[in-house]
């Protein structure tokens, strides 16, 4: 059995989360640009009959896959923001057990 140890700086966890929400964010303003783009009057296929054919029959096709983009902008939000929720309690527990630490007189057997 293998047993490794994980250390993780929880500020470096903590910016990650934030550079990820960020990730998410663009990523939420190019999907609503691109469904404005498909959902537009004119539409990405023109004006013209075939574009209008060509358009119906891709509908559905696009509406799954403008979806299917939200939702993996939710969940990478959603993981930006975990992220920086638990880079913020590792800190908050370090500082507990710290004050604990100091209030108890320091470490056993110093």
């Amino acid at each position: 059995m293998v047993s490794a140890r994980l250390h993780l700086d929880p500020e470096i966890v903590a910016a990650c989360g934030r550079e990820l929400a960020g990730v998410a964010q663009r990523l939420a303003e190019e999907n609503a640009a691109l469904q404005a783009t498909i959902t537009g009057s004119a539409g990405p296929w023109g004006a013209d009959e075939s574009a209008s054919v060509f358009a119906v029959a891709y509908q559905a096709v696009l509406g799954q896959a403008m979806v299917a983009l939200g939702s993996y902008t939710e969940q990478l939000g959603f993981a930006a923001a975990t992220l920086v929720f638990e880079a913020r309690a590792v800190v908050e527990a370090d500082e507990a057990a710290a004050a604990d630490l100091y209030a108890a007189g320091g470490l056993p057997g110093a």
